[in-house]
């Protein structure tokens, strides 16, 4: 792939392979021109927000990633490892083996409860799903057939473990500099109106072969059920059956990556693979290529993007690593093959090949 001068946001490298960049005169982003740098509280404002009561305790959800798990160490140190209890959400075969390690690590030294819900019929929809996006590719459709099942999964479903332990208030790791907002701009450009729900209803008319077992049903509800989704109002989740109060770590803790991943290392003995981010689940390696393969851009430009804005990251830096990884997605052909083989989908080879073949930022080498 051609870099050399490629449109991109002059403060902080957006590519301009992103339809919505909007550059203004002076080259600069929509998100750069906007700019605001998020209000961090302070930990003991977090203390006193939660307002834990004599008896109360604090649900976490944790995916063995290093900031749930820095996360998870915090608020046993703020609150008491009596006081917290760690909530996760297992898939098998699809979540990262280290992942899992992590959290029973974290669980043993830090001695603070693990609740490990489990889903044993994920792998078969997520198989079924790829197998159906890999035939008819929509970069808006990547996130809700290959992550069915699991955004409900890390929010509602945790909640209601919680809640069966009396357990009502919740804390996520969710960092702010994680956000993509493509994704959701992919669904509403399928609404005439820009209407996110109608945009993925109208995603959806799009697959009939997803009429499958009880899946619509999942996809539709993880698009309810999503984190800070459309019932959820002044982070507060209610309906007549039950009331959660939601807090976010990263309004009260300021985000610095390598240092977060330093202290889980060093205290926790935090073990990841060849990425260090959102490694915990295999279906991240899929989105990147699928991603990629259609935009020519990833999740992790907005990351580094927005690292940028805040000082963490500097242009040059960002520019090399992304440059890295785009240049490992795009000549990934052999390595997905390979976890292809070792999930047990030799099958969906072909039209694996034929995604890349066809796709103008991805090389196939045989």
């Amino acid at each position: 792939m051609n870099y050399v001068n490629e449109k991109k946001c002059n403060c902080c490298n957006m590519t301009g392979r992103y339809d919505y960049l909007e550059l203004n005169s002076d080259g600069k982003c929509k998100f750069c021109n906007s700019f605001v740098k998020k209000d961090i509280k302070k930990l003991e404002q977090l203390i006193k927000d939660v307002n834990l009561e004599e008896g109360e305790k604090l649900g976490v959800t944790v995916s063995g990633g290093k900031d749930s798990i820095y996360m998870w160490s915090k608020l046993v140190e703020l609150f008491g490892k009596d006081k917290i209890v760690a909530f996760t959400f297992y898939r098998p075969i699809l979540t990262h083996k280290l992942a899992v390690e992590n959290l029973k690590n974290a669980n043993q030294l830090l001695e603070s409860e693990l609740v490990i819900v489990k889903e044993d019929d994920a792998f078969k929809r997520f198989y079924n799903n790829l197998s159906i996006l890999l035939k008819k590719p929509d970069p808006a459709m990547v996130r809700v057939l290959l992550c069915s099942g699991c955004r409900y999964g890390i929010t509602e479903r945790l909640y209601l473990e919680g809640k069966k332990m009396g357990i009502n208030k919740f804390i996520s790791g969710a960092s702010y500099m994680e956000l993509a907002p493509f994704k959701e701009e992919l669904l509403e450009a399928k609404s005439e109106k820009g209407d996110i729900n109608e945009g993925f209803e109208n995603g959806l008319k799009l697959y009939p072969e997803l009429d499958f077992d009880d899946n619509l049903f999942v996809i539709r509800r993880d698009q309810k059920y999503k984190y800070k989704n459309n019932d959820t109002l002044g982070n507060n989740l209610h309906d007549i059956r039950k009331k959660y109060q939601l807090f976010d770590f990263d309004d009260y803790s300021e985000y610095i990556p390598d240092q977060i991943e330093r202290t889980v290392k060093q205290q926790l003995g935090w073990q990841c693979s060849e990425r260090s981010w959102h490694f915990d689940c295999l279906v991240e390696e899929f989105k990147d290529v699928f991603y990629f393969g259609i935009l020519g851009y990833t999740e992790l430009d907005f990351k580094y993007a927005s690292m940028v804005r805040y000082g963490l990251m500097s242009l040059e830096e960002s520019e090399e690593k992304i440059k890295k990884s785009n240049y490992e997605i795009q000549h990934s052909f052999s390595k997905m093959k390979n976890l292809f083989c070792e999930l047990g989908m030799e099958e969906l080879l072909d039209d694996l090949k034929n995604f890349y073949i066809t796709s103008k930022y991805l090389v196939w080498e045989n």
